[in-house]
């Protein structure tokens, strides 16, 4: 099926050189192929192989590569993409479209730099602070000001590491499983709608509360949310927020664009 899907993009851009970006993060795998700006082809993989990323690099003309790893470790895959792309390796070290004032550069999360760099580059964020907020794994919180510095930001456990939280230190606590998605409501009548309440509206609460706390220091700023569980919260109308689910993926296309320029 992927390689029937494969086929019918090949035949679209033979010709052009791609970039191709990959986030490795807690729990999947997300690679995406730019055409400049565009999206050309995405996928998410619960666990990628270095066949998958033979067969990218088989089908298209990827010219050049980056890699975020929550782990933080060389990998196969990076040496592959070294051998056959101009592959970026991501560290403190990488030019970034924007100035990083963080305090320890080398522990700052690649995610992180990735999802800055969305921010410090979108066109509709131009002159605007910028508040962004994944809500993944960890729910990370980082700030850049509208002159392109990055200031730093927070971090926070995320939906699932809540709902573990409440099972692995608690004595008959169960493991309540939240992917459906399905908003709560507020006041559980069972132990398992108790913690869905509890987790649910403590994380909204949050968000809502750490934008509030930005937009009193700040005043008008830009909130954006991404991440895997960026949709359970309908926070777009209340707060203004920006949406973008590829939002970290184009953050690290806007770092192999910089450095191919720079």
């Amino acid at each position: 099926m992927l390689f029937v899907l494969l086929k019918s993009y090949y035949f679209l851009y033979i010709d052009n050189q791609l970039n191709l970006v990959i986030d490795i993060g807690n729990t999947s795998t997300k690679t995406a192929l730019f055409l400049d700006d565009k999206i050309v082809f995405n996928k998410n993989y619960e666990s990628l192989t270095l066949n998958d990323i033979e067969i990218l690099l088989k089908e298209f003309n990827i010219v050049r590569s980056i890699v975020s790893n929550v782990k933080n470790e060389q990998t196969e895959l990076e040496q592959l993409l070294m051998n056959q792309t101009h592959f970026l390796s991501l560290n403190e070290q990488t030019l970034l479209p924007f100035a990083n004032l963080y305090s320890t550069p080398s522990t700052l999360g690649k995610d992180r730099i990735a999802l800055v760099a969305a921010a410090a580059t979108h066109p509709l964020f131009n002159g605007h602070d910028v508040l962004v907020i994944d809500a993944g794994t960890c729910i990370t919180y980082d700030f850049i000001d509208k002159n392109k510095n990055y200031l730093g930001g927070s971090i926070a456990p995320g939906v699932n590491l809540r709902l573990k939280a409440l099972n692995q230190y608690t004595g008959k606590l169960p493991l309540v499983d939240f992917s459906d998605n399905i908003t709560p409501k507020l006041t559980g009548d069972s132990t398992i709608d108790s913690i869905k309440s509890g987790v649910f509206y403590g994380v909204k609460l949050e968000i809502e509360g750490v934008i509030a706390e930005y937009t009193k220091r700040y005043g008008n700023i830009q909130p954006v949310i991404t991440g895997g569980n960026a949709e359970m919260f309908d926070l777009e109308s209340k707060n203004r927020i920006f949406a973008d689910k590829f939002f970290l993926l184009k953050g690290l296309n806007e770092i192999l664009k910089y450095n191919a320029k720079n």
